[in-house]
């Protein structure tokens, strides 16, 4: 594990998770279920998550193209936003409802924290691997 590529990988998740949790709570408080903000706010993240971390943090990596790396990056976006869905879900099953904002939002922080490393190792190893 190379950690300079893991702290950038890091500082572009986190920004990319500030606009998500942004728009998200954004949403919610506006009215709109929770299982419907987050797919919604996931797919701002995900323009701001696959350009910085095509651009930045595996910027020495480019030897396949956008063309083969961002439906992969997709893939492995859609099992992350699978992931924290069912985050939402159980929590909405376990409220008997709509969970309140910051809980919905704390929870989905969680669930975007514990899947880090895993995100981490996949896109380094399958989506934007070296030749």
């Amino acid at each position: 594990m190379r950690v300079g590529e893991l702290g950038r990988f890091g500082a572009a998740g986190l920004v990319a998770t500030v606009v998500d949790v942004a728009a998200f709570y954004a949403l919610v408080e506006a009215g709109v279920p929770a299982l419907v903000a987050n797919p919604v706010s996931m797919a701002v993240r995900l323009g701001v998550a696959f350009w910085v971390t095509r651009a930045w943090v595996f910027r020495d990596r480019d030897a396949r193209g956008a063309g083969v790396e961002l439906p992969l990056f997709l893939l492995v976006a859609t099992a992350n936003v699978l992931v924290v869905e069912a985050v939402l879900g159980g929590a909405h099953l376990l409220a008997g409802g709509e969970p309140a904002s910051l809980v919905a939002t704390g929870l989905k922080v969680g669930a975007v924290v514990l899947t880090f490393f895993a995100r981490y190792a996949v896109s380094r190893r399958w989506v934007f691997r070296a030749n």
